[in-house]
Formats: C-alpha cells, sequence, structure tokens
C-alpha cells in the first residue's frame, strides 16, 4: 500500500505555491523520516502569465537544493490542458524534463478529464522515452458512467503508464461510491490503480479507507488536508489508520510538529476544510473553486452563498470560470446586445465611480460626507457597495457571473441599474428600474455602436467609464478602486483597461480619491475638489 502526499502541490491552490525554502525542507526531511512512500512536491507549469512560487514549477535545479534523502520518491504534476496547448507535447515535454537520470523526479502525474485522456499520447511516450513512470489522473470522477472509467482504464493500459487514477473533484463521493468505482477502474487497467479524495463532506477518509479495500494500492494525502477547495485525506490520519491495519510502514511521529505548528497556523490563515458550503458544492457538483470565491469576498453573507451555489447549480457550474477572463484573453469574447441610451445622461457633471475595495469600507463616512457636499453623479460597481444606497443614482452591471452572484440584490435595489437587458433576460434577473445598455469586448479597446459600448475587458470598471463618456460627464472621480498586488494578474487586467481609457479620444479626466496601486491619477477626498 503506497502513500502518496501532495500537499506542497495541491496546497499552492492557496498561497501560489509560495512556500518558504525553510518550510519545504524541513517538509521533506519529515516524510522522509516518516517514511512516506512518494512525495509529490508541486507542478511543473508549462506556461504562466503571474508570479507563482517555486513549487507551481519545481525545477530539477529547485529539488537539487533541497538535498532530499534517496529513501524518497518525487513525482510532480502537469496539467493535460497545458499540455495540449501548447504547440507541440513533445518539444513541451522536452524542454520541461530532463532524462531521468539526471533528475530526482522519477515519476510524472498528468491530471486530465475525460475528453484529454486519449489526446496525450505523445507526451505520455515523451516521457517513457525520457525515463519517467506516468500516472493519469481521471479527474471529475463522480460525474463519469462507470462504463467510461474503464474505458479510461483501457486507454490508460494501452499507453503503458504506471498507475491510473480517480479523483473526486467535487468531493461528492461516499463510501458506498468507491467499490463499483475502483472494480470498474481495475477492470479496465489491472491492479495498479489509486485515488485522490476530497474531503467536501468529510468523507475523505473513510472514502480512501473503502477504495483501498475495493483494490487501490495508491492513495493521496495531505498534511493537515491542505488543499484546493475544501483539501483532501490528511496525511497523518491515514498514517495512524493504515498503520493501524497493517497496511504500511509509515510512522506519524516524525511529521507531528509540521502538522501542529506550520500547517496549522496555514489552516488559520487560508481556512480550508470541510463546510456547509463546500457540503452543498458537492451535492450539487459546483467546482469547489466557486466556493473558495465566494467565501473570501466578504460582500456576501451565508444565505447568498448558499442561493448563489444553487443558481451555479442550475447553469451547470462543473468548471471554474466565476472571472471568466481568460475568454477574453483566448479570443472568445462577450457580447451582450442592448441600447446606448445614456446621451446626456449626466452631462456636465463630476461623476463619482464607488468600487468595493477595502479603502472604501474604511473611508465610508467620509465617501459619503463627499457626495452630499459635492453632489457628484454616483455609479456604483455591481450591486454591494459600503455606502448609503440612497447616495447612489445607478450601479452599473456588465459581467454574467457577477451578475448572477448578485441576482438577489440586484433585485432589491431602488436605483436605476444600468446593463444589457439580454444579460439580465438569461440571468432571470428583474429589476425595479433599468437603463438598457449593451456591452461587447473588443480589442479595439473603447468603442461604441447600436448595440453598446465596446470595452477591452469584461471589466465592470470599464463598462462605467463608457457609459459615463457617452452620457457626456465632465469628469470621473474613483474611490474603493484599491488595485492588486503588482504580481496579481487582476492589476495587469485592470491597468489595461485603465490604459486603453485613456488613449481613447473622448476619454475623460480619471482621478482616484482613496488610496490605489493603479496606474491612476491620485488626489484625496480631503483635498479641496
Amino acid at each position: 500500500m503506497l502513500i502518496l502526499d501532495c500537499t506542497l502541490r495541491d496546497g499552492g491552490y492557496y498561497n501560489d505555491w509560495d512556500y518558504s525554502f525553510d518550510l519545504v525542507k524541513r517538509y521533506v526531511d519529515a516524510m522522509a523520516a516518516a517514511k512516506i512512500d512518494i512525495v509529490e512536491l508541486g507542478f511543473r507549469t508549462l506556461q504562466s502569465t503571474q508570479y507563482l512560487g517555486a513549487t507551481a514549477y519545481t525545477t530539477d535545479a529547485f529539488i537539487e537544493r533541497l538535498t532530499i534523502p534517496q529513501s524518497l520518491q518525487l513525482a510532480v504534476m502537469l496539467n493535460a490542458k497545458e499540455l495540449l496547448n501548447a504547440a507541440d507535447q513533445r518539444t513541451a515535454i522536452r524542454s520541461t524534463f530532463a532524462r531521468r537520470a539526471n533528475s530526482q523526479v522519477s515519476m510524472v502525474r498528468i491530471a486530465a478529464n475525460r475528453n484529454e485522456v486519449a489526446l496525450l499520447g505523445p507526451a505520455i511516450e515523451e516521457l517513457h522515452e525520457l525515463g519517467y513512470e506516468v500516472a493519469l489522473n481521471l479527474m471529475q470522477i463522480s460525474e463519469i458512467a462507470l462504463a467510461d472509467i474503464t474505458a479510461f482504464g483501457q486507454q490508460a493500459k494501452s499507453f503503458d503508464i504506471a498507475y491510473a487514477y480517480v479523483a473526486d473533484s467535487f468531493g461528492s463521493l461516499r463510501p458506498a461510491n468507491l467499490p463499483p468505482i475502483m472494480r470498474a477502474l481495475g477492470d479496465g487497467f489491472g491492479t495498479a490503480i489509486g485515488c485522490h479524495l476530497h474531503d467536501n463532506m468529510s468523507y475523505a477518509l473513510a472514502n480512501t479507507i473503502e477504495a483501498i479495500d475495493a483494490g487501490a494500492v495508491i492513495v493521496d494525502s495531505t498534511i493537515q488536508g491542505m488543499g484546493r477547495g475544501p483539501g483532501n485525506v490528511r496525511t497523518e490520519y491515514l498514517v495512524m489508520e493504515l498503520a493501524r491495519r497493517g497496511q504500511t510502514q509509515a510512522v506519524v511521529e516524525p511529521l507531528v510538529n509540521l502538522v501542529e505548528q506550520e500547517f496549522a497556523e496555514m489552516k488559520k490563515t487560508f481556512g480550508w476544510g470541510s463546510s456547509l458550503y463546500y457540503f452543498q458544492s458537492a451535492n450539487l457538483s459546483v467546482h469547489p473553486t466557486y466556493v473558495m470565491e465566494l467565501t473570501k469576498d466578504d460582500r456576501y453573507s451565508p444565505s447568498e452563498i448558499v442561493t448563489a451555489l444553487d443558481r451555479l447549480n442550475e447553469r451547470g457550474a462543473t468548471s471554474f470560470d466565476v472571472r471568466r477572463l481568460t475568454e477574453a484573453v483566448h479570443g472568445e469574447p462577450l457580447r451582450f446586445a442592448g441600447g446606448t441610451n445614456v446621451d446626456d445622461w449626466c452631462t456636465a457633471r463630476d461623476v463619482l465611480i464607488v468600487a468595493n475595495g477595502p479603502e472604501a469600507h474604511a473611508k465610508k463616512s467620509e465617501i459619503e460626507m463627499f457626495i452630499r457636499q459635492h453632489q457628484p453623479f454616483v455609479i456604483g460597481l455591481n450591486a454591494h457597495l459600503p455606502i448609503d444606497m440612497s447616495l447612489v443614482d445607478a450601479v452599473a452591471v456588465c459581467h454574467p457571473e457577477r451578475a448572477m452572484l448578485d441576482a438577489t440584490a440586484l433585485g432589491a435595489l431602488t436605483c436605476e441599474v444600468v446593463a444589457p437587458q439580454q444579460l439580465l433576460t438569461s440571468l432571470g434577473i428583474a429589476v425595479k428600474r433599468h437603463r438598457d445598455v449593451g456591452m461587447f469586448v473588443t480589442n479595439a479597446g473603447f468603442e461604441s455602436d447600436s448595440s453598446g459600448v465596446g470595452i477591452p475587458d469584461p471589466l465592470v470598471l470599464g463598462y462605467a467609464l463608457a457609459i459615463a463618456t457617452e452620457g457626456k460627464a465632465k469628469r470621473v472621480l474613483l474611490v474603493g478602486a484599491d488595485g492588486y498586488d503588482s504580481a496579481d494578474a487582476r492589476q495587469h487586467t485592470v491597468n489595461n483597461t485603465l490604459t486603453k481609457y485613456k488613449t481613447n479620444i473622448s476619454a475623460l479626466p480619471v482621478v482616484a480619491l482613496t488610496k490605489t496601486t493603479l496606474a491612476l491619477e491620485q488626489r484625496s477626498l480631503f483635498a479641496p475638489l
């Protein structure tokens, strides 16, 4: 019975794989001392447009610095999507992996959806030629019929891989579900089968033991259960249970300091673990990253989160696309037809755009005082704003996922909602007062036609700037648009929108009145206007 600990890989979704070198060193030393069979140190990411830490790439140079004991077998993971997006799989592998003789990594695991598996032959062949063992992880197993699981096993066997895995991506499996799944996998592949089970409903340990009893010979786990969404079966629990059953030589004592000190502190910070929301998402087959996004956004009450998960289920949310910014990047722009009826809407007036950043919350009273004193035309970005809503003239909405999550709050607004009618209709959202302004994403930047306003990215800030411009405002003032860390991809996206706005011939002056890291002219709420 083999235990594969993938803490640093799966846990990296919480900290961008940016662990301190000292922690990684203590971790691998503890794993070796505990006699864990295999450690998956991280991803071997092929491409990224943002800063990620060392275990997102897990290069051989990084591994060599760790001076890992020879007794510890090492693995890394590839995402099938990245391989299939590469111009040539073989070239991608050759440029990313040394020959096995020159690397401490011995196993490469590839995580794939069902429709990706058959396309991975070139990458797997190249990895074999370089000398690596390969494992295939089939994701979203709860959504796949038993016959298709057997077919996956047969396909994996034809690739001559070392292990065929199933992954409970939604954490929706119960113990009784595991025996037929493992039997179906074994029927197709043989005996070298394994599982990666999530803890949405607190079944991860029970499910893992059930899978072992049904034939699994290799199982995943993580320290403190650290992993995407609610996390996984806890390594320390699994070691103790398998030791009790006489199924492992691993021991828990060398792991205790990691469990109760470093990773316990990280758990307090990041808050993974099963919860009502993860339980609900598992029951609905909603991707757990939606829960991660909703729960870290303090605009949403518990009841709104539950309602949002129900709505996500209705639309089908088995893959994560809550921001949908990648659609614009990859040439699939959003378009919601509507009107352009904002001519002379706020002619010659200052427009104050209110975002929901921490600075808007911290300066709530001062912003309200500013509005009462200067009487700007106030446009809020989306439904949840920190200020008195009686001071808001209109709320701008253009992003489908955000509109869906805000549906209840939008329906309760008494101010005008500016949004494409097609968007509201498609989501079944009814508002009390509506101004129909269409929106489309275009590489041209900011423009307008009879169907609405064109913006470079599907950001409500860009939409608000566009409608203020069409409405012939005098200038735009911004509060609560704090920006993000320089390494955050969202910072680049927002700054791209602002840069393209500034180069537009009709652009208005835009000034931030609260602290921001965005590429904006900066003044102060407290300075004379």
